[in-house]
């Protein structure tokens, strides 16, 4: 029925006249189908007078009908985009990356894993307003640094998640230096911050299961907020593909 709907649903005003077209012609037909086995094809009308005749009554009906798709769609796309985005920083949701990255990464595919520095400070400090803003600022420039065929998604309060495909270790090591880095902030006291962040990178030579990656990430965060945060940890593979715990390497 969803697809139904995407298909039949008009997308503007010459869109919604064509497909109008289609389906009186069609009733048309319909009609003079009727028309002929009811009387035969000698005694038959035209087909234009059965048009006519059928684009009388088709003419409303096809019209409602019409409209009504098109308000089940726009319901549709406005439930699926609650659904999978974070109305907050209108990045896509946790979901939403579960759904549409890969289960099992290819060798040329990184999982990054985002978190914020001292974000508490933040909302403790200067407000949660502050914090919401900040969380906004930082889901734009990453936004800014990948491609469109990436995916990026707030998956937690702080914490965001990337997936970059066709990517060489040497260029998602200098995105992650970039996100490590920070970006410049302006709380209610008017005065310029550097808020960084904490990066953890799950890339190998070889496939990996999703949630492997995910740990591995996840793990190579907690190694660099350890170390002083405002870095990123490339999560060195580990034997097998057990979710065991990775060696690390910091920088």
């Amino acid at each position: 029925m969803e697809k139904f709907v995407r298909i039949a649903a008009p997308n503007g005003k010459l869109d919604f006249v064509l497909k109008m077209l289609v389906l009186l012609l069609i009733c048309g037909a319909l009609n003079h189908l009727r028309d002929v086995l009811s009387n035969g094809f000698a005694d038959r009308n035209t087909f234009l007078n059965n048009l006519m005749n059928a684009t009388f009554t088709a003419l409303p009906m096809c019209t409602f009908a019409l409209l009504l798709i098109g308000h089940q769609s726009t319901l549709q796309k406005r439930l699926y985009r609650q659904a999978t985005r974070d109305p907050l920083t209108d990045l896509h949701n946790r979901r939403w990356f579960m759904d549409r990255t890969p289960v099992v990464l290819q060798p040329n595919q990184a999982l990054l894993i985002v978190d914020v520095d001292h974000f508490k400070a933040i909302n403790d400090n200067f407000g949660h307003d502050a914090g919401d803003r900040c969380l906004q600022e930082l889901a734009s420039s990453l936004l800014a640094l990948i491609r469109s065929s990436d995916a990026c998604a707030r998956i937690g309060g702080e914490e965001f998640a990337i997936l970059l495909r066709d990517v060489a270790l040497n260029d998602v090591q200098s995105i992650a230096g970039r996100i490590s880095a920070g970006i410049k902030f302006i709380p209610v006291d008017g005065i310029v911050r550097q808020v960084t962040s904490s990066v953890g990178i799950a890339f190998d030579d070889t496939e990996q299961e999703r949630a492997y990656a995910l740990l591995r990430a996840d793990e190579a965060v907690y190694r660099a907020k350890a170390n002083g945060r405002a870095r990123y940890v490339v999560a060195e593979p580990a034997d097998g593909n057990d979710l065991t715990e990775p060696t690390l390497t910091t920088v």
